[in-house]
């Protein structure tokens, strides 16, 4: 699904958060949070700086968002797992 968010100055921005937040997850896994550059981010997720800061409002932003899904889709496997195992 992809959602289009309309921003400040009527530019959309076309890509899928979640989409964004799997790849920040792995860079920032192979690079570290302080490791990894705003310039490594726009590079490595395909997206213009000002639609990461628009979205994200910063690298800390990005990151607090990209550990709650990671979070979250750790759970639901497990749970899946759990409920699996029940039967």
């Amino acid at each position: 699904m992809c959602i289009t968010v309309f921003i400040t100055m009527g530019r959309k921005k076309n890509f899928i958060e979640e989409d964004i937040l799997d790849r920040s997850i792995v860079l920032f896994q192979q690079l570290g949070y302080h490791a990894t550059s705003p310039e490594e981010l726009v590079n490595h997720l395909k997206i213009s700086r000002s639609s990461l800061y628009a979205t994200f409002g910063d690298k800390r932003g990005l990151l607090i968002r990209a550990l709650h899904r990671y979070s979250k889709l750790t759970t639901d496997a497990l749970e899946q797992i759990r409920r699996s195992a029940k039967n």
